[in-house]
């Protein structure tokens, strides 16, 4: 019998019905798409921060010496990081060569690496392609206005030291807003070679997609492993990143709980308006017999029932809405997370009973001989 008032109750009002289900899958949607961007953000934003430059530098440990560490230390402690946190990494050596009209500073890198990197630098002309390339090189905005050079033309440098010579075209002219502006880029061991420093570097930039607490943890682990490297987290960047995070995640709950509210006033309008329409079906079954108990849970039965179909509806619609906003703003998948499942169901179905409270409290106090009388 409770299960033929149940369906039919859900079926002879289908637009009040229709209306309490969508206002319900729109909230179910909207919480899990947010739900799983949050599980995500963390590492997903941390990524796309990361276009912003290295959080993380190796330096040789004695600042007093000569200034530099060996290549082999550096790729151990690249490929010591957790794959899945290391986003890009470049080491750097420094010299100062002969331009022939004036002495500048050369800087020798892996050109993937820095690129990945530092994708902001402005290149006029293109990129170094690859880290091999002994035949090209790119030059700072500032020195190539100084030189009076341009993507195309050929620049002679000599080291100063070891005297040997190259002729080199430049492939991009770079603009950074950094010390890069002033300097000569070139394969790393081209720089080995004409700076007579061959296995060594100056410098490690790191991007790691960590943030705050989590990158000092891993420069503190790196320091550990590799004691003849100063491994330290570039603070302002990390905490900047840790900063921003926390409150596109309070943004995040904040428009969630906006959603419910606005869902919970919704079904909580229908209910009742339905609660109103049925009044002279609610007291006939009062004068039959059926207390204020029956009622209760009659209407506690239709409104889980409304609420369930309108989050598994939700739940669906939720994960399309959370691969389109992950496409629009991390232009990436977002993963599925099985804890967003009971978490929007919970969610949705205390927000649909608590919006059921004031409707069923009306249906309960209904007096039968007043609503059959038409009062």
């Amino acid at each position: 019998m409770g299960l033929r008032l149940l369906f039919k109750a859900l079926t002879m009002r289908r637009g009040r019905v229709l209306a309490a289900v969508a206002a319900i899958a729109v909230g179910a949607a909207v919480i899990s798409a947010l739900s799983s961007l949050y599980f995500d953000v963390s590492a997903k934003m941390s990524r796309e921060l990361r276009a912003y430059g290295a959080n993380v530098i190796l330096a040789p440990t004695d600042p007093t010496g000569d200034k530099t560490f060996s290549a082999e230390t550096y790729r151990k402690a690249v490929v010591a990081l957790p794959a899945d946190k290391l986003v890009a990494a470049s080491p750097f050596l420094y010299g100062v060569v002969s331009t022939g009209e004036r002495e500048a500073v050369l800087a020798g890198l892996d050109f993937s690496g820095a690129r990945a990197l530092s994708p902001y630098w402005q290149v006029e002309g293109a990129w170094i392609g690859v880290d091999f390339d002994d035949r090209n090189a790119m030059i700072g905005t500032r020195l190539a206005a100084a030189l009076e050079l341009e993507p195309g033309d050929s620049l002679t440098i000599a080291g100063k030291d070891t005297g040997e010579s190259v002729e080199l075209t430049i492939k991009g002219v770079v603009e950074t807003g950094e010390a890069e502006d002033d300097q000569i880029l070139v394969n790393r061991s081209l720089a080995e070679r004409l700076l007579g420093m061959s296995g060594k570097v100056n410098l490690g930039m790191l991007s790691v997609a960590a943030e705050g607490e989590e990158a000092d943890a891993i420069a503190a682990r790196l320091s550990a492993a590799f004691p003849e490297l100063a491994v330290r987290p570039i603070r302002q960047v990390s905490q900047s990143d840790g900063a921003l995070l926390d409150k596109i995640k309070v943004l995040m709950a904040f428009v969630a709980g906006i959603i419910l509210v606005i869902t919970a006033l919704c079904v909580n309008t229908t209910l009742t308006a339905m609660i109103v329409e049925r009044s002279r079906e609610i007291g006939l079954e009062k004068a039959l017999g059926a207390d204020d108990g029956a009622i209760l849970r009659q209407f506690l039965a239709e409104t889980l029932a409304l609420a369930l179909l309108g989050t598994l509806i939700g739940l669906v619609l939720g994960f399309g809405l959370a691969q389109l906003l992950g496409q629009a703003v991390f232009s990436t998948a977002i993963s599925f997370r099985a804890i967003v499942l009971p978490e929007t169901l919970l969610v949705c179905l205390a927000a649909a009973l608590l919006a059921a409270i004031v409707p069923i409290r009306r249906a309960v106090r209904i007096v039968p001989a007043q609503v059959l009388k038409g009062e």
